[in-house]
């Protein structure tokens, strides 16, 4: 008697959801950051310590490791924050993978216990 299959579910191919959206929060924290850094340009020179501090880490993930290479593309060839901006806020992939890591952008920013009070982040953690 020959084996018998049964089908599960249907025939037709799944579609694929993406599931790395950005959150909004995540998307206010960079529209801060990039309003931060066009009033203070210097202050691009934390990006770069903060990619600095990730690169001289033995383990990265690989996820934050490519968001780096990336962002260092748009280094090599100056210093524009706009650049920087198109290239973080799009909606491709290389944009996805740097905004997962919104850590790349620590110190740009002040974030105040006022400003965390609605959410359910410990006031205690952001303090530095």
């Amino acid at each position: 008697m020959p084996p018998v299959y049964f089908k599960r579910g249907s025939s037709a191919p799944r579609q694929r959801r993406s599931n790395h959206t950005t959150p909004a929060q995540h998307m206010t924290y960079f529209e801060q950051v990039f309003a931060e850094l066009r009033r203070h340009p210097e202050k691009i020179a934390i990006v770069r310590h903060n990619i600095a501090q990730f690169q001289a880490q033995p383990y990265l993930k690989k996820g934050l490791h490519t968001a780096i290479d990336r962002l260092l593309l748009v280094f090599e060839d100056d210093n524009d924050i706009e650049l920087l901006y198109r290239q973080v806020m799009s909606d491709d992939n290389i944009a996805l993978r740097v905004r997962r890591y919104p850590l790349i952008f620590k110190g740009i920013i002040k974030i105040n216990a006022d400003s965390v009070a609605g959410s359910n982040v410990d006031a205690d953690l952001i303090k530095d």
